[in-house]
């Protein structure tokens, strides 16, 4: 199929066509939200995809994150979810980056558009600190369970994420409460709507879209500018460098220790312990997966992971 012979809707046309095949799209995350949205843009013919994730597919992912199979297991989400979309379209550009997105690397969010596909609110503090400054229109969403959420923010509307999100600890998470594995591609659905209206400049939603499956409602809430959102005022505090050495990924058991690592040195020492499975870009030994600035941990809570650490690399 030559995506660049085909409109994919009668709203679009020839003209706006061209517009989506010309256009450059950052997806942060690769997960069950993500991995949707890019399969939908690779289709819609999106002539660059650039994914950042910096998991690997589990087991138990399969359950919802519908792009990958059991050969993918074991693999970095970004690299199998780039080697999947340029099956589905030839003529498009995928980007791969096996990468932790930071303040050091968040130029990869250079786009027309970036769409939020995350599990967590610090790399969306940094999305939307990146994006108010670079004056880059990103769509926000997040399931939970049987629901979730979407919103734009376009720069000309002078109201960003931070306006209307706090920092904030002990929300429930895919850990907690789950997702319905229908609940990603509902939301991925309405996000790359929003995304394709963007990239073809037509009108897009002004509103928060609030979307309960598993109770089929859908509802809208106003969103205004804050006088006092410190972003708004020009505080950037994760593009200044605010991050956490320790976070757990959602969803997958796994906790991110953040750090430069001996990498050649410490796959050496491992190897002495037991079975090191190389996949070029990653190693995995037992309970770790090692890249070069950051450990997986696969642990119960932080201070098992942090146990497991101390174990295999050292203090």
């Amino acid at each position: 199929m030559r995506y660049s012979r085909q409109i994919i809707f009668e709203r679009i046309g020839a003209e706006r066509q061209k517009m989506i095949e010309g256009s450059r799209v950052a997806v942060v995350g690769c997960g069950a939200l993500g991995t949707v949205a890019a399969e939908l843009l690779a289709r819609a013919g999106v002539g660059r995809i650039v994914l950042i994730d910096r998991d690997i597919v589990e087991e138990h992912n399969l359950q919802r994150q519908a792009m990958f199979t059991e050969e993918d297991i074991g693999k970095a989400k970004a690299d199998a979810a780039a080697s999947h979309l340029k099956k589905i379209n030839s003529l498009i550009k995928v980007e791969a980056n096996i990468a932790d997105l930071d303040y050091k690397n968040v130029d990869l969010l250079k786009s027309d558009l970036v769409l939020d596909c995350t599990d967590n609110m610090s790399t969306r503090f940094l999305i939307n600190e990146f994006c108010v400054k670079e004056k880059i229109p990103w769509v926000y969403t997040a399931v939970i369970g049987s629901a979730g959420m979407m919103l734009n923010f376009v720069p000309k509307r002078n109201v960003c994420f931070r306006c209307i999100f706090e920092e904030v600890s002990g929300l429930d998470t895919c850990e907690t409460q789950g997702i319905l594995n229908t609940t990603p591609h509902a939301l991925a659905a309405i996000q790359v709507t929003e995304a394709i209206k963007m990239l073809t400049h037509q009108p897009n939603e002004k509103d928060m879209v609030h979307f309960d499956l598993w109770n089929l409602k859908l509802s809208k809430v106003k969103v205004k500018h804050n006088p006092d959102c410190p972003v708004c005022s020009g505080k950037h505090e994760y593009l200044d460098g605010k991050s956490y050495d320790i976070v757990r990924l959602c969803g997958s058991g796994n906790y991110q220790l953040k750090m430069k690592v001996p990498y050649y040195s410490l796959k050496e020492k491992l190897l002495k312990l037991g079975e090191v499975k190389d996949m070029k870009y990653c190693f995995h030994f037992r309970e770790l997966v090692v890249f070069k600035d950051r450990i997986l941990v696969k642990a119960k809570d932080e201070a098992a992971a942090k146990s497991l650490y101390s174990k295999y690399v050292g203090d």
